[in-house]
């Protein structure tokens, strides 16, 4: 199949920012974009007008992100005023627009990691431009959008079906036991310094020097895919001589990260790990007062308490004496151990469909490798 470049089947127009005072949130003006974070799954959302607009992207342009991160994309819904953390690609009459898109996707992670820059990663028109593509007949190109779209259906069912699972088992929690930060049932509560060991990690420096080794150093991209309980291993490992400076935990522990975007992240570790400084660690429960599985799905739903009354600072952190001192609520464990049956019953239906979701996406991406390499 022959290639093109970029700039010979779309115009590439880059972003341009107004002046600040041209912006405003009451709607006045058109909608403006300023990058990633205003993206959503196919259409960005509008939390911000321009009355000034340099730079225009219309309905139906790819809106593709040039700085960090570089390369998602989402479609512009109307016309709109686009900044320069954006470019709209918009297709001429030799390919389709979706099309199109479904390279990008492909070469989403190729293009981030090409960007450039000492501050923050970025990519240049002229690197769009350049981009090759592969160029079968308009009427192929259609074809193959059609079979790509009914795959990415299959995707879309499946991960709906799996955020009911999870609002499920919020909602079993919430039934049960109420708002643990509210305590409307009245449960008896305790500070967690009382019910368990509570420690932080610690982290080598600088890590590179020791990567390498045997023992599991668990990182937070270890334990955001798959099992919302349980973590089963981790990418990297360190060295021996990396263990006097980190935190060694038993199998078992619950691990909770403590600071940043990832504040609230629960996890518990079926083998013996390291933890870095962004993590905090329970283990030696009181198991006639507090059962672990309980005390995670507790952690997740206090999450947004925890940010909202984290010390101040450029992100929210909680420290050991934070959460020693934090009264848990403790329903009696006959009760608690009867919500973790019911848990356990809701991941194995999950856990089925998560297997039908992996072959969903498997699908997707042969379907899309056979037609971009």
């Amino acid at each position: 199949m022959r290639k093109v470049l970029l700039e010979e089947v779309a115009e590439i127009i880059a972003g341009q920012s107004p002046k600040s005072e041209h912006y405003n949130e009451i709607g006045e003006g058109v909608p403006f974009f300023q990058g990633k974070t205003d993206f959503g799954k196919d259409f960005p959302t509008v939390s911000t007008w321009c009355t000034n607009p340099k730079k225009m992207a219309k309905e139906g342009d790819i809106l593709f992100s040039v700085r960090v991160p570089v390369g998602p994309t989402n479609f512009a819904k109307v016309d709109c005023c686009i900044g320069r953390g954006l470019a709209a690609i918009r297709a001429n009459e030799k390919i389709d627009s979706k099309y199109l898109r479904y390279f990008f996707r492909k070469v989403e992670r190729k293009i981030s990691d090409s960007g450039r820059g000492s501050t923050f990663n970025s990519i240049t028109q002229k690197d769009l431009k350049t981009l090759q593509i592969p160029l079968p007949s308009i009427e192929e190109q259609k074809a193959i959008v059609s079979k790509l779209d009914r795959a990415q259906r299959l995707i879309d069912i499946d991960k709906a079906m799996l955020e009911k699972y999870d609002q499920l088992i919020q909602s079993v929690f919430l039934d049960m036991f109420g708002d643990p930060v509210t305590n409307p049932k009245g449960w008896e509560v305790k500070p967690m310094g009382e019910l368990m060991k509570v420690v932080r990690g610690g982290s080598p420096r600088p890590i590179k020097k020791f990567l390498g080794g045997s023992n599991p150093w668990i990182k937070i991209g270890d334990a955001t895919k798959g099992d919302d309980i349980y973590l089963h291993e981790t990418k990297e490992h360190i060295i021996d001589a990396g263990l006097t400076k980190t935190r060694l935990l038993p199998k078992g522990s619950l691990i909770f990260a403590n600071c940043g975007v990832s504040l609230g992240f629960a996890r518990v570790i079926s083998f013996e790990g390291c933890i870095h400084d962004g993590w905090l660690a329970f283990s030696e429960f009181d198991e006639e007062k507090i059962d672990k599985i309980f005390l995670l799905k507790a952690l997740n739903s206090v999450t947004q308490y925890f940010r909202e009354t984290a010390p101040d600072g450029t992100q929210p952190n909680l420290n050991t004496r934070i959460m020693k001192n934090y009264e848990i609520i403790l329903p009696p464990i006959s009760l608690q151990r009867k919500y973790v049956k019911s848990l356990e019953s809701i991941h194995k239906e999950k856990a089925k469909l998560l297997g039908t979701f992996k072959k969903s996406e498997e699908l997707f991406s042969s379907l899309v490798q056979g037609v971009f390499g």
